[in-house]
């Protein structure tokens, strides 16, 4: 088979960093390829095979696939009469650490995110570590649709010697002007050369867990995601009136609500029970997992200590609550079969304990973000060998197993850097050991908590026992903290102090309308040294508003500009250009200019560096 050379690239890389990105790739296709959704290994072999050529002509020339992935693969695979198969047992991550000996095959099926323009697509790869290349092909299960991959055989190769990389094609001069050429060669080709010049960043041995969707069947996700997408999200997005991202939050949750529900579909199966499971979203946010998960016939409640606009779209349909959750004798569920935590912020490490004490057979899907101890300070992580987050989940592992809970981990596939989600499948004690279960409880809530458990009066005027006295639910009034609640003066005072610290610093321009006009266009302070020239009450104050200095900078960005950590002035043409490019995308009339005064007019020494006509600021 004739290979023509598509690109090439010299690297000082090892060939354990060739396997590795190798690895990323077959095991992660949609990280870059963003037509395919997920993808599903059927099956991984070992070749017993010295011509590759022989197995990759007769791949060609398979018509119909989808007979081939009907059934078992595994017998089905003998109806390619190329070779004999040995059952392959080792994970792909691994073959780095395989001698770099032996053919292998590796069949997947992969699944589009556009189920109405392209098609599920099985995918053969042949892994030569003999020959240090791999080999891979494409075939459409429904030859109506486009194909998720290239038509064509393609080859990526390492040369040891020359440390070079290689990508080919096979019948390239046929095709040369295809578009899909052009996204392997400029495409796929970097980001190998990126993986593989960054393999610690991309293998990471801390890693608190690899596979994402393990726990449930990615063809059945991808399925019903693309479903519930059709059904809910552009209605959702449309009908938004929160001030966050509707994109973001609407698909996020639907991600998660495709997954709960397979979730729960696996654990009637397992269990054999028919009813769908009842569920509680504690600290349910916005209410749209609550929402999608009450119209696909999940009854449940979300319980949030601040109503949000969003609700007033779901009530009619879906149960939600304002109030707080005090983690208490009163907090408790007994009736519930699932609690969900979903980035539940100072209610996270009580989630497993609010599950165990609600009824043995209570269970809990946990998604953590923030982190916090039981008694709502921020969580410390007492090791410097892993990050913070890394550090939180094992401490949250920790608590659900001392709750008694089987738990399972999973990586969901989300818009979100937290997504690594617990859920307490069930227990590890028999029901007859719950109270000496729940004394072992009470013992790691202690131990975390500042102050131990009290008797408290409820609404009711009924005694319940309070968990931890040091807990304090979020504030309910949600507090504008973006550096506008500042006193205007302090602004003002601290603009002026940074303006003349950079105005010191002199470089002199010449103005764009006049090269008579010498203006001082100032130097450059990095961000520490601003901080060191502001008084420290007034920086406490900046830091209580939610970013601080960079936060008062941003909302200042008509005079000043951060570049790599350094603060100057916003030069006045840079400034028009940046205006009328945002005023382009935002698609706002000419009118709105001129509105806000000049500070540079009636600030700087030498005035404004634009004439009134070019300024976009009002000169007064």
């Amino acid at each position: 088979m004739d290979f023509q050379l598509l690109a090439s690239k010299k690297i000082n890389a090892t060939l354990n960093e060739f396997w590795a990105a190798i690895s990323i790739w077959l095991n992660n296709p949609h990280l870059i390829n963003k037509r395919i959704s997920s993808s599903k290994i059927i099956l991984k072999a070992k070749l017993n095979v010295n011509n590759v050529e022989s197995v990759i002509n007769n791949l060609v020339n398979i018509d119909d696939v989808s007979e081939l992935i009907k059934n078992d693969m595994s017998n089905n695979i003998e109806s390619l009469n190329v070779i004999e198969l040995s059952p392959l047992s080792i994970d792909m991550d691994l073959f780095t650490e395989i001698n770099n000996e032996g053919i292998f095959l590796i069949i997947k099926k992969l699944f589009p995110r556009n189920n109405d323009k392209f098609t599920s697509t099985v995918e053969f790869t042949i892994v030569d570590k003999n020959n240090l290349c791999i080999i891979s092909l494409h075939k459409r299960i429904d030859n109506e649709k486009n194909s998720l991959g290239i038509v064509w055989p393609y080859k990526i190769m390492f040369n040891d010697d020359l440390k070079e990389i290689s990508i080919m094609l096979n019948n390239i001069e046929n095709n040369s002007t295809h578009a899909s050429i052009e996204w392997y060669k400029n495409k796929l080709f970097p980001c190998l050369i990126k993986w593989m010049e960054n393999n610690d960043n991309y293998n990471d041995k801390n890693s608190f867990i690899k596979q994402s969707l393990s726990l449930v069947s990615i063809e059945k996700y991808t399925e019903l995601y693309t479903n519930l997408k059709k059904k809910y999200g552009a209605k959702l997005v449309e009908n938004w009136s929160e001030s966050t991202d509707p994109k973001k939050y609407v698909y996020e949750d639907i991600a998660i609500a495709s997954y709960l529900i397979l979730l729960w579909q696996q654990e009637r199966e397992e269990k054999i029970f028919n009813n769908k499971q009842t569920f509680v979203d504690l600290g349910c946010g916005n209410g749209l997992l609550a929402y999608i998960l009450t119209n696909e016939g999940y009854s449940g409640l979300g319980i949030d200590l601040r109503k949000r606009k969003i609700w007033n779209l779901f009530t009619s349909t879906t149960q939600l609550e304002e109030r707080a959750i005090i983690p208490s004798s009163s907090s408790l569920f007994p009736n519930t079969d699932w609690l969900i935590g979903n980035h539940s912020d100072e209610l996270t490490p009580w989630i497993p304990v609010i599950a165990a004490r609600s009824s043995y057979k209570c269970r809990f899907f946990l998604l953590p973000c923030c982190a916090h101890e039981f008694d709502g300070r921020k969580y410390q992580r007492d090791s410097a060998s892993n990050s913070q987050y890394h550090q939180y989940l094992i401490y949250i592992k920790t608590i659900c197993e001392t709750c008694g809970f089987v738990t399972k981990l999973d990586r969901l596939r989300i818009p979100s850097t937290k997504r690594i989600c617990f859920i307490g499948w069930a227990r590890n004690y028999t029901e007859d050991q719950s109270e000496l279960k729940d004394k072992r409880i009470e013992e790691i809530i202690n131990a975390r908590s500042l102050t131990k458990k009290s008797l408290v009066n409820n609404s009711e005027g009924i005694s319940v026992t309070k968990w931890s006295d040091d807990f304090k639910p979020r504030d309910p009034i949600e507090k504008a903290r973006n550096c506008t609640q500042i006193d205007r003066n302090i602004i003002n005072e601290i603009i002026d102090l940074i303006a003349n610290n950079l105005l010191r610093k002199v470089r002199i321009i010449n103005s764009p309308d006049d090269d008579n006009k010498k203006w001082n266009a100032g130097g450059s302070i990095e961000l520490s040294e601003i901080a060191n020239i502001i008084p420290s009450t007034t920086l406490k104050q900046l830091k209580n508003e939610c970013g601080g200095l960079q936060t008062l900078l941003r909302n200042n960005s008509h005079i000043f500009q951060i570049n790599n950590g350094l603060v100057q002035f916003r030069i006045a043409n840079n400034a028009i250009e940046n205006t009328r490019n945002r005023k382009k995308r935002k698609k706002k009339p000419n009118s709105q200019l001129k509105v806000k005064p000049c500070w540079f007019f009636n600030n700087h020494p030498d005035g404004c560096l634009l004439t009134d006509e070019k300024c976009n600021f009002k000169h007064e």
